[in-house]
């Protein structure tokens, strides 16, 4: 009886470890790409890929050209 029961065990774990061995193997889910960028894409200035960003306008100001009274006294005869 004894005898029956270490066979037994033997069959069991080397049933395990051939388990173990085949599993390991086996690509049953996808394979995670830590070191793996994703390529840039053709839309960076979009946002999330479909409308553009706002692009800053800056205020509008007095140009120093048209509205500085030294300049024009300068050109005045």
């Amino acid at each position: 009886m004894l005898a029956l029961r270490s066979r037994r065990h033997k069959t069991l774990l080397l049933l395990l470890i051939l388990f173990l061995c085949i599993l390991g193997h086996g690509h049953g889910s996808r394979t995670t790409n830590v070191f793996k960028l994703k390529p840039k894409s053709q839309h960076t200035g979009h946002f999330f890929g479909f409308l553009p960003k706002r692009i800053h306008i800056p205020f509008s100001s007095p140009s120093k050209k048209h509205n500085d009274i030294g300049l024009q006294s300068l050109r005045s005869p």
